[in-house]
């Protein structure tokens, strides 16, 4: 299967199953297994083949069968087979990183710390066997030494056995980086590194892991030159670039209701969709996270998802975890179902698509930040893409580099050059600096003067819908001289310690004037002194964000789409021949406990909406439901209202 062909509708399907169960797959029916994967709209199912527990699910001569199935039977094989018969693509799943069986039977093969003791996610080395055992809970195995030849045999065990294999999908593979088991440590010494250094023990991590990977895939390839092959845990995140040529594609796991919400996938498809390769988001029908038996989201929110990462133009799959006894659960498959169905209508609009944002994003090394800054973009209505290399600057009106991003030569000689060429530029604080001397990269119009000394200070600023007296900020500015300034800062008489403090929280704003500004513009590029994506995505200040689209739109005043909507509304827009796309969603996230739940969808009526591009527009359709909307042309622009917006409303601009 070439991955330019990787299906859109996938279900992720885990069976990690207690060796202390028995009559495993006993209820396992091939036509109800089938009945369900159609109920559910899926074109392809990644099945187990062998688990976190550290079992086979097909014969093996290399691990251990599980001892609750059938000696001799295929598992694995049989859920294949239901799958292929039906024209449904099923790549294996195989645990790499965590095996609790093994982890057992070679405690040398577990990865040690600097100090020497075992090293696990969430796992109690001291517990006893009647101990409550936490959620998530599993010994980290480390793949140099004994362990990478297992590997290795295992890997070729299931190309062997299987004629058609269309992918392996390997999991927990880089969840730490850096590991003092013996064998690295002897492979250290061996090519002359310190142990004892932690760069030099770091280093030695990526060697090793390195080789492992690059051994699994040669293997896969000799026997299934075509299967696709993806390393989770790691191999799909915008800070480790070093894996990304091992996949074949991407698979970002997203699960929004506990892992970080629901606005990081667009920030990662948008990297993601730059790098060649076909991707996916990866959510799950729990309510809550992986192995949650009985849990479930409701299908309209499954619906927000699907809708949201097609609309990024992802192909999507969806968790589900497989009762021990093999029986297919309609309730979870008629969700989904329910889903995919829309997913299925809207499919051909979303994939293949190119960019129309005007807005470029600079990705940062901090993974907080790149967490942070799409809600600050998205409550903002910002359409953005992200900027992978120096040469793509020239796509862009407006290009904004986010908290604290510093500068190589290289990027700041483009910036240098964007600028000049008339290009926008908008640093937020701490940004645009070299990576080795606190002075900007380029020829900015600022100078740089440091970290202001106080722990928190204020910004005041007379603007539209935003107090005129001092606000809070939960950090200080970054201190530049220049430019025209937009909005003050105010300082606090004094930062909170014991020995100076007011009241329960912080210091009030003091009457003295401050120098520097809170934002300032010299000529094409914007300054805002403040750690925007922290102030806002750590505490959600609706005048911050107000303050912050006021500053935005100095610079950047014709996106390619705008659309009133409310704050959690989404809108995105993209072109595909000779059609422009645009996406609008709207859900309301509730904070319940540590779950975000989707419940609510109201229907948003007539939202007004501008699209402005070059062309003479001939029709505006929503789809799926094929109703043209009328419209009005200017010049460069169009703007129609769409008539009503529940989850989710495409717009096809011919």
């Amino acid at each position: 299967m070439s991955m330019r062909t990787m299906p859109s509708r996938q279900v992720h399907l885990d069976f990690h199953t207690s060796g202390d169960i028995a009559g495993i797959g006993k209820n396992f029916d091939k036509k109800q297994f089938q009945a369900a994967l159609k109920a559910g709209h899926i074109n392809s199912m990644t099945v187990f083949g062998k688990c976190h527990h550290g079992y086979h699910y097909f014969p093996t001569k290399v691990g251990t069968l599980h001892p609750g199935l059938t000696p001799g039977r295929d598992f694995s094989g049989e859920m294949m087979d239901a799958c292929h018969e039906i024209g449904v693509f099923a790549p294996l799943y195989l645990t790499l990183g965590w095996s609790a069986l093994d982890a057992i039977e070679h405690p040398e093969w577990i990865a040690r710390d600097r100090k020497g003791a075992y090293m696990g996610g969430n796992f109690d080395f001291l517990a006893g066997p009647d101990d409550p055992k936490p959620e998530c809970s599993w010994v980290h195995l480390c793949s140099a030494g004994g362990y990478r030849q297992y590997l290795y045999d295992m890997t070729k065990e299931a190309c062997e056995r299987y004629e058609r294999l269309d992918g392996i999908f390997f999991d927990i593979v880089f969840v730490y980086d850096v590991c003092y088991c013996d064998s690295c440590v002897k492979g250290m010494k061996e090519m002359g590194l310190d142990p004892a250094k932690e760069s030099d023990a770091k280093k030695y991590y990526q060697i090793q892991k390195k080789v492992t990977i690059d051994g699994l895939n040669a293997i896969i390839k000799s026997y299934h030159p075509d299967a696709t092959i993806f390393y989770n845990s790691g191999g799909a995140e915008m800070d480790k670039p070093q894996w990304h040529y091992a996949n074949t594609h991407f698979e970002m796991e997203d699960l929004p209701t506990v892992w970080g919400g629901y606005d990081k996938m667009p920030i990662r498809a948008r990297y993601f969709s730059g790098l060649g390769k076909d991707y996916l988001g990866m959510t799950g029908k729990f309510h809550r996270a992986w192995g949650e038996f009985g849990g479930y989201k409701t299908p309209e929110a499954l619906k927000y998802e699907v809708a949201s990462l097609m609309s990024n133009g992802a192909r999507v799959s969806i968790g589900d975890q497989l009762h021990p006894d093999g029986h297919m659960d309609m309730e979870t498959y008629k969700n989904i179902g329910q889903a995919y169905a829309y997913g299925e209508q809207i499919e051909e609009y979303c994939f293949g698509t190119t960019e129309t944002a005007r807005l470029g994003v600079l990705v940062s090394e901090d993974k907080v930040v790149n967490m942070l800054l799409p809600k600050l973009l998205l409550d903002s209505h910002l359409d953005f893409d992200v900027v992978h290399a120096p040469n793509e600057l020239e796509k862009f009106d407006t290009v904004l580099l986010p908290d604290g991003l510093r500068l190589n030569e290289a990027w700041g000689q483009a910036f240098d050059n964007y600028a000049q060429q008339g290009g926008k530029v908008i640093l937020l604080g701490g940004s645009g600096l070299k990576e080795d001397k606190d002075e900007f990269a380029f020829n900015t119009g600022f100078t740089y003067e440091g970290r202001s000394e106080y722990d928190k200070d204020f910004i005041q600023v007379d603007i539209e819908n935003v107090p005129t007296s001092p606000i809070l900020c939960y950090s200080s500015a970054h201190k530049v001289s220049g430019g025209q300034k937009l909005s003050c800062v105010r300082n606090p008489y004094f930062s909170r310690t014991y020995g100076h403090y007011c009241s329960h929280y912080n210091t009030p704003y003091s009457e003295e004037e401050v120098a520097y500004p809170a934002a300032a513009l010299s000529g094409q590029v914007l300054y805002i002194a403040h750690e925007m994506a922290h102030l806002y995505g750590e505490y959600g200040n609706v005048y911050h964000r107000r303050y912050f689209q006021w500053l935005v739109r100095q610079v950047y005043t014709r996106p390619a789409a705008e659309a009133d909507l409310p704050a959690q509304g989404r809108l995105h827009m993209v072109k595909k021949d000779d059609q422009y796309i645009l996406h609008l969603l709207y859900g309301s996230p509730i904070r319940r406990g540590g779950v975000d739940v989707m419940e609510d969808f109201p229907t948003i009526r007539d939202i007004p909406v501008t699209i402005r591009v070059p062309e003479k527009i001939q029709k505006v359709c929503q789809i799926p439901q094929n109703v043209e909307i009328p419209f009005e042309q200017g010049e460069g622009e169009i703007c129609f209202k769409v008539p009503e917006l529940t989850i989710h409303q495409m717009v096809v601009i011919s």
